[in-house]
């Protein structure tokens, strides 16, 4: 899938807030990934969304204990419900493992087998409904599966039963 592609169902200002903040967080560097429903898209279920959701590390943060209260520089980034910023600390390796900074004009994205734990986690109705629809575009089962084995097992009996439905129908 590509950015072309996700402009045919999802509004221009959308995409253009995911280049901004991308591009804002490579020259703080801050290491970020792309999550959310943008993600989703490019791991081939391209659907509307209204908000742009970015994974980041520590480094976007003044303070992550007791409160996680973002740098300054930042203020300007994010918009609750437009922009949101996601925390990937160092207690959570999953999350930290696809953290990246890329070249000028690129996004880093999450892996579909980190999107797919977000997405488990959280556990919400269209979460459920994106990692259906992931696997019914082609997300490779088997390595999600061996993913969550390493990782986060406790999420097999759910993956399973979503990959089941989704490959049933």
């Amino acid at each position: 899938m590509t950015w072309e592609e996700l402009a045919a169902v999802v509004a221009p200002r959308v995409l253009d807030d995911a280049r901004r903040v991308s591009a804002a967080l490579t020259r703080l560097g801050i290491p970020h990934a792309l999550v959310g429903g943008l993600a989703v898209g490019l791991h081939g279920h391209p659907r509307a969304t209204k908000d742009v959701d970015f994974l980041v590390g520590e480094g976007a943060f003044r303070t992550t204990v007791p409160l996680l209260t973002f740098r300054e520089e930042l203020a300007g980034v994010v918009q609750w419900g437009v922009v949101d910023l996601i925390a990937a600390l160092p207690g959570d390796p999953v999350l930290l493992r696809d953290l990246a900074l890329e070249g000028p004009g690129r996004i880093p994205v999450v892996s579909v087998e980190v999107l797919v734990v977000m997405k488990l986690r959280a556990s919400r109705s269209q979460d459920v409904a994106d990692v259906e629809a992931l696997v019914r575009a082609g997300a490779d089962v088997a390595a999600i599966l061996a993913f969550l084995r390493q990782h986060e097992p406790e999420h097999i009996p759910a993956f399973s039963r979503i990959a089941q439905r989704a490959l049933a129908g």
